[in-house]
């Protein structure tokens, strides 16, 4: 089993393992047993109507600054606390936040996502232009889900491979390795180097372990599971926005009632994690741009919605299979960051396992809530 040892070979397995699992349902879907189904007109069914009845401008433009300000409070927030010294939210409060935002993430990927995309799928509209194959939106949900860990694996692999490389006691010596070390009483005692020398063959060309080393990959990490957050959340962030953009009447009000309490909770999970991140330069500069990336997505979808409502068709084929699918992979990187990265790492953290036993269960019970909220939620948007 030597040969699964490369990187690359482990790669480009994991690679053919996720195009079988895209080919296998085509070739299904295609097969034998195909369903027969009358057809219908699809202009009867109004496939192509464009438009949208009872569409108010001012209100639509009003929303894309709510959501926009809700937005910013929920993913700025955290990150400001961290860096700005007269803003003083309590960390508790935070972690609170972030923990139902997580929830939040969890439910929006399984409730909202993945059933979304399934009624596009699913659509009168869409007819047989995916044969009777059932599974499409859990097939792409599962082909994110493989690429995200594809994708977090080779970046770690990547980013311990350097930190080894640069730790090797067989290069020459630097200057902070070679040179004393000052004690607590400010005396100068001998490095470990010069200590062991006449040692060479016990120590030359072995990695040695540093803690700072440790720490860099585990944060190289973060900001690897981070992004793909981040990506999750801009994808179904625009589709989002897009739909409230489209809508009108009450449909309207409550959708953006549902968008705004889960945009702000969603800000405050990623917010939190910016906020964690440790950047090579211009820290505070760096998480705030992050933060206002995920502050422009929604109005962005709005902003689009409002400037082609008049020819956009919603339920054209080409429309509900382009929507389906965007949805079907927002929900399965949504719950790939939500599950690996928020339950699993976060609960899991000696961080937390510091936590007193009544923040602990504040936590959990803040999770549940999210997750519960969010998927009421869904019985209207």
């Amino acid at each position: 089993m030597a040969f699964l040892k490369s990187p690359i070979r482990l790669s480009r397995i994991s690679l053919a393992f996720v195009a079988l699992s895209v080919l296998l349902p085509i070739v299904q879907a295609h097969g034998g047993g195909a369903k027969v189904e009358e057809e219908v007109d699809p202009k009867e069914l109004g496939c192509y109507d464009s438009g949208v009845d009872e569409w108010d401008r001012g209100l639509q433009i009003g929303a894309v600054f709510i959501i926009l300000a809700i937005c910013a409070l929920g993913v700025l927030t955290p990150v400001l606390t961290r860096y700005v010294s007269w803003i003083n939210v309590p960390q508790s409060l935070l972690d609170t936040g972030k923990f139902f935002g997580a929830g939040v993430i969890v439910a929006t990927a399984l409730i909202h996502m993945l059933a979304s995309s399934g009624e596009a799928f699913e659509d009168p509209c869409v007819g047989d232009r995916l044969g009777d194959y059932e599974g499409w939106p859990f097939c792409i949900a599962m082909l994110a889900i493989l690429a995200m860990h594809l994708m977090e694996y080779l970046m770690s692999a990547h980013s311990m491979k350097s930190c080894k490389a640069k730790n090797l006691v067989g290069e020459p010596p630097s200057d902070k390795l070679a040179a004393s070390v000052n004690d607590d009483n400010g005396q100068e005692t001998p490095s470990h180097s010069m200590m062991h020398q006449g040692h060479t063959h016990l120590h030359g060309g072995i990695p040695v372990s540093f803690d700072h080393d440790d720490e860099s990959i585990a944060n190289a990490r973060l900001h690897t599971s981070t992004l793909i957050l981040e990506l999750g959340i801009a994808l179904h962030s625009v589709i989002i926005g897009l739909s409230l953009a489209i809508s009108s009447g009450t449909e309207f009000k409550t959708l953006l009632i549902a968008l705004s309490f889960h945009q702000f909770f969603e800000g405050v999970a990623l917010g939190s994690r910016l906020a964690s991140l440790k950047y090579k330069r211009n820290p505070f500069l760096q998480a705030l741009l992050n933060g206002c990336f995920f502050m422009i997505t929604t109005p962005l979808g709005q902003v689009i919605g409002i400037a082609i409502r008049q020819s956009y068709a919603p339920r054209a084929p080409s429309t509900l299979l382009a929507q389906g699918a965007l949805d079907a992979l927002s929900g399965g990187i949504l719950l790939y960051s939500g599950i690996v990265n928020f339950l699993v790492e976060e609960f899991t953290s000696s961080k937390f396992h510091d936590f007193s036993r009544i923040r602990k269960v504040i936590s959990f019970a803040a999770m549940y809530i999210g997750a519960g909220a969010m998927a009421l939620i869904g019985k209207w948007a």
